[in-house]
């Protein structure tokens, strides 16, 4: 289903809110969604750089329920350059480890394990983050790289099933990586991983309620467009016959272009200003968080941008 809408700014508090036209999303407080994760987790976030800084973007607000810089900045968690080094192994490793000490500064006990190796493609981590309103209930969420090929999400499934057999979602999403020429076969190669998927772990995914999840394609540029849109039909098709759920994405990014937003660092990038990552990540929580009446001790107005 496509949830056309529109974005506004929100002078208030330096935010951005995508707004569906049918309704209107939530931001849940810090212990909500905390308590929400924990509820529905574990979860494991697959994909290449953007899906990266959208799980430390989430992590941040998880353990702080706020966001850290709308448009980046300084030593920001959706800009691996904004992160002072001498090469871009020793960058990607400042990333990660400003947020283990965001986390840990926002919700002493928690712990991010985190593995990154850019020069063989490596990048593994895993939050366990202790509630506030209840230190004894833990919210578990991981990621792992992944750029192109249905061979990679198969490595990553591997992987994640290596780790557990109680996920709850597994999302995944592999855009970025994929050039004009090459963006015709993406939707085979998901199709393809996401059937050796179901063929291999069926039963165990079956008793654990596991939900395979496609996050579709962020990728901005104009003249992708109609490739990616007919990928994306073809996945939606698959999608409904095999019961993959699809975490819709892509319409929040096309509400942006309609309204001539800039929403990128520039126009050559598929990496996105941090105030849309929020946008994702508000949409994430009102999908898989119940409607209910938010925790007494729900941090609701912790939402304004940190310093």
């Amino acid at each position: 289903m496509s949830l056309r809408g529109h974005i506004y700014y929100h002078f208030s508090t330096g935010h951005y809110t995508f707004e569906p036209d049918l309704c209107v999303l939530r931001r849940l407080g810090r212990d909500e969604a905390q308590a929400c994760m924990a509820d529905v987790g574990p979860v494991l976030f697959a994909g290449d750089s953007v899906t990266r800084y959208q799980y430390l973007t989430l992590i941040h607000f998880l353990a702080s329920g706020k966001y850290q810089h709308p448009f980046n900045g300084s030593k920001s968690l959706s800009n691996a350059h904004a992160h002072v080094a001498t090469s871009a192994n020793e960058r990607f490793e400042k990333l990660w480890e400003h947020s283990e000490e965001q986390v840990e500064r926002h919700r002493k006990g928690s712990d991010l394990y985190y593995n990154t190796d850019r020069d063989e493609g490596l990048e593994h981590a895993h939050l366990t983050l202790p509630l506030h309103a209840n230190a004894s209930r833990e919210a578990h969420l991981y990621y792992t790289y992944v750029d192109v090929h249905s061979s990679q999400i198969k490595e990553a499934i591997e992987w994640a099933m290596s780790k557990r057999e109680d996920w709850r979602y597994l999302i995944f999403n592999m855009c970025a990586h994929y050039g004009r020429t090459s963006m015709n076969t993406l939707s085979g190669h998901i199709i393809t991983a996401f059937q050796w998927a179901n063929l291999t772990y069926g039963e165990a995914f079956a008793r654990a309620g596991t939900q395979l999840v496609w996050k579709s394609c962020t990728t901005p540029f104009k003249s992708f467009q109609d490739k990616i849109d007919a990928e994306e039909e073809k996945i939606a098709r698959y999608a409904a016959f095999a019961r993959v759920r699809i975490y819709d994405l892509r319409t929040v990014v096309k509400a942006a272009f309609a309204q001539h937003l800039t929403t990128t660092w520039d126009d050559e990038t598929v990496h996105y200003l941090q105030f849309m990552y929020e946008q994702w990540n508000d949409l994430l929580l009102n999908i898989v968080c119940p409607v209910g009446d938010a925790d007494a001790d729900a941090d609701a107005d912790a939402v304004g941008p940190e310093e």
